[in-house]
């Protein structure tokens, strides 16, 4: 599928996988790299990233809560198709990016074997590190946690909320593809 640019959907989901891989290794916190690489392609609110910044590690590096990535999915489809300030008293806007949602939600469990930063640790590396144990965040790195691991699951979970958006036809800025970062 091309758009109007001449880019196929590939093409703008790898920019997005390979900015999203980028951010998390060299700046860490998960969730806002979802958002911030998704953020160079698509017309999204710098405060977003901002905003996302507890929801890395399980939110609070707790690694108990939904990891950052997920979050990060739920507040970008959110903003792209949720209720908005204007359309507060209209309650059947409440529900509609819930479809979305659920559809990443579901592609997001089933390549991970789950959905908390828990479980998604605990299927790269066979056991969790809780980030809050300063030897154990030492272990992690060890193991590539940011270097490989969660940099590919920021990566694939920008990569994949790159094509929800494009197959309903949110705009992207094509002069950020192929710009050298």
């Amino acid at each position: 599928m091309r758009n109007t640019d001449g880019l196929n959907k590939e093409e703008i989901m790898k920019a997005v996988y390979k900015r999203g891989y980028e951010l998390e290794q060299r700046y860490y916190g998960c969730a806002q790299s979802v958002i911030f690489a998704l953020q160079d392609y698509f017309p999204l609110n710098s405060s977003l990233v901002k905003a996302a910044t507890s929801f890395t590690g399980g939110v609070a590096s707790s690694i108990e809560g939904p990891c950052g990535p997920l979050s990060a999915g739920v507040i970008v489809l959110s903003y792209f198709f949720g209720r908005s300030q204007e359309d507060y008293s209209n309650i059947a806007l409440l529900r509609r990016p819930g479809p979305l949602v659920r559809v990443y939600w579901d592609q997001f469990a089933g390549r991970y074997e789950g959905d908390t930063c828990r479980k998604v640790q605990t299927h790269h590396f066979g056991k969790a590190y809780h980030f809050l144990d300063p030897e154990e965040y030492l272990a992690y790195e060890e193991a590539g946690g940011h270097s490989e691991k969660c940099a590919d699951v920021v990566g694939q979970s920008a990569a994949w909320l790159a094509e929800i958006l494009i197959d309903n036809s949110i705009p992207f800025r094509s002069d950020k593809l192929f710009t050298d970062r």
